[in-house]
């Protein structure tokens, strides 16, 4: 039975790639061979309620009102609540100019033909669009230290705030060094206005009065299409996640406290939490094909954030510290120079199975000064809360960063950006290049 499905999968992947193989030549006819629509945009995304994907609708609609917008994704009902929860969370009206449709093959084509600049947060069309009229932009779904690796798509600019990794991300998506990277992502406009805004955890039931800490970690095993389970690392499981703690969680040199307790367990920081009078709460990944509730931690999921009327960036950009290991969210919260601490358990593991880790490796860049013991979090948790609390208004107001900064070493190998997204184009090659 096992060598069955395993020839039947291997088939099913085959099959899928000769006709994505098929599409990719059939859109690349289309794309090049067309002529779009100035006032037409289309977004698409596998994750309907990517926040990266709502968010410049929202932007989008506000800034240029007479643009016609199509968004696609896998649920159509759900994308339509995640614009309007986007809406809110930038204060500003829902798109009207804006309609919803599934994901399919037929309907990605007929968008993006159409469109004279395109967003995505996952490599969703194949094929390249070599006519020079439109204006690509892939936004990613985070740019952190796992590889995306995937097809070709028609990409003329990539969004990544993480400098080191744009070679690997570009090697990845098959970009040419020459493709213009915008060093911003729309969700961090979320994370901006809700630092510092404690109305987001009271909406959530939590106690505002009291440091909240959200332990977010990238899902280990996943449900693909045919109802396979890949897993990557060591799967969580009821009460115990991992047996030991990985030696990055306690770098040379790292300050030991007198009967301080490593991070071993869920059982550790539920312990600490409930002893310090904080909270800690979990919040999965939304493919995390595991359930996490056995964890003995409350457990926020996306729809029971929506419940609340909180989107998962608000909560990100709310929390006192974030704990996570191999999820993007980490660069943000970097990025916005809010508080974050890294937890791998399965650092080894992890890194040896089919989703790896880019180089450089992200514990040579933040592991050793990030990877903490039960203490130092709990230390880093009340300096947090001692300090005079954010600002939300103040920190909104910071500038956004914009361009693709000349500190880093690999910058002037790119296209350097001075604006944040391409705005309405002129459909010429000169002015789409």
């Amino acid at each position: 039975m096992r060598a069955r499905l395993s020839r039947g999968r291997v088939l099913r992947r085959l099959m899928s790639r000769v006709l994505r193989d098929a599409r990719g030549v059939l859109t690349t006819i289309v794309l090049t061979t067309t002529s779009p629509r100035a006032d037409r945009v289309a977004i698409a995304t596998l994750n309907a309620d990517e926040e990266n994907a709502t968010v410049i609708a929202v932007q989008l609609a506000q800034r240029e009102p007479g643009v016609s917008i199509d968004f696609l994704s896998p649920d159509p009902d759900l994308a339509r609540r995640a614009v309007a929860e986007a809406a809110r969370c930038l204060d500003a009206p829902v798109p009207s100019r804006i309609s919803y449709a599934q994901d399919r093959y037929t309907n990605l084509l007929r968008a993006f033909t159409v469109s004279a600049r395109t967003f995505t947060t996952h490599v969703v069309l194949p094929g390249v669009d070599r006519s020079g009229r439109r204006v690509h932009t892939h936004l990613t779904h985070g740019s952190g230290p796992k590889p995306d690796t995937t097809f070709r798509g028609p990409t003329t600019v990539l969004a990544s705030i993480t400098d080191a990794w744009v070679p690997a991300q570009l090697r990845e998506y098959r970009l040419p060094p020459t493709t213009r990277v915008v060093r911003e992502m729309p969700r961090l406009e979320v994370m901006r206005r809700a630092a510092g805004d404690r109305t987001v955890l009271a909406r959530m039931g939590l106690d505002s009065d009291h440091p909240v800490v959200v332990w977010a970690p990238t899902y280990r095993a996943i449900e693909r299409a045919g109802g396979e389970i890949r897993v990557s690392g060591t799967r969580f499981t009821a009460g115990h996640p991992a047996a030991a703690e990985h030696p990055h969680s306690h770098p040379a040199g790292a300050e030991r406290v007198a009967g301080s307790t490593p991070l071993r367990t869920i059982d550790d920081l539920r312990a600490t939490a409930e002893t310090n009078g904080w909270t800690c709460i979990a919040k999965p990944h939304p493919r995390d094909a595991d359930d996490l509730r056995g964890l003995g931690l409350p457990v926020f999921t996306n729809d029971d954030l929506r419940r609340c009327g909180v989107t998962a960036y608000e909560l990100f950009g709310a929390a006192d510290l974030l704990i996570t290991d191999y999820s993007s969210v980490f660069t943000e919260r970097a990025e916005l120079g809010l508080p974050f601490a890294l937890w791998c358990p399965d650092l080894d593991e992890f890194a040896s199975s089919y989703r790896g880790l880019r180089e450089p490796l992200f514990t040579a860049m933040y592991g050793p000064a990030r990877s903490h013991t039960t203490r130092s979090i709990l230390n880093e948790v009340l300096s947090v809360s001692a300090r005079s609390s954010l600002n939300s208004e103040d920190f909104s107001r910071r500038s956004p960063p914009s361009g693709f900064p000349a500190t880093s070493e690999h910058a002037t190998r790119y296209t350097r950006s001075t604006t944040h997204w391409p705005g309405r184009v002129t459909l010429d090659k000169q002015a789409a290049q």
